[in-house]
């Protein structure tokens, strides 16, 4: 399988996956950044905004103005980070965690689904094809 080949098939997945986001009015007006960084956000914890940044591969002037669209749609919230006061993060709302549960819901729906079809044997195969592939991807990455 060559470069070409693996860049298709992670696109494919990706955009199957996100037609099963729910179809709330939040998740469809939002910019795919936006959408990343709620997911990043919602998946790992509150972030500062470098992280965000970091995580985006965008200057933190970008993050500024997704983290505000976002603020504005009520799903995260800047607060003062409790370690650094000079520094806030971003954190989900209320809201953002409502939100945030819808695509849980959903993708538990779809895995659960896709998942019955394969075998044991197959589950830990596709399984340890993707640990192997994040810890490959990650040290690439801690290279830089």
């Amino acid at each position: 399988m060559d470069s070409l080949e693996i860049l298709r098939t992670l696109f494919s997945l990706v955009m199957k996956f996100s037609r099963f986001l729910p179809p709330s009015e939040e998740i469809s007006n939002m910019k795919t950044t936006e959408l990343y960084a709620f997911l990043y956000i919602a998946l790992f914890g509150p972030k500062k905004m470098k992280e965000i940044a970091d995580f985006l591969s965008t200057t933190r002037s970008n993050v500024t103005n997704v983290v505000d669209s976002l603020e504005e749609r009520g799903l995260v919230l800047r607060e003062m980070d409790p370690d650094d006061r000079r520094t806030f993060r971003v954190i989900l709302t209320e809201r953002g965690r409502r939100t945030f549960k819808e695509i849980l819901y959903n993708f538990d729906r779809l895995v659960r689904s896709v998942l019955e079809k394969f075998s044991e044997e197959d589950l830990r195969v596709v399984s340890e094809g993707f640990e192997r592939m994040v810890e490959a991807l990650s040290r690439e990455g801690s290279s830089e």
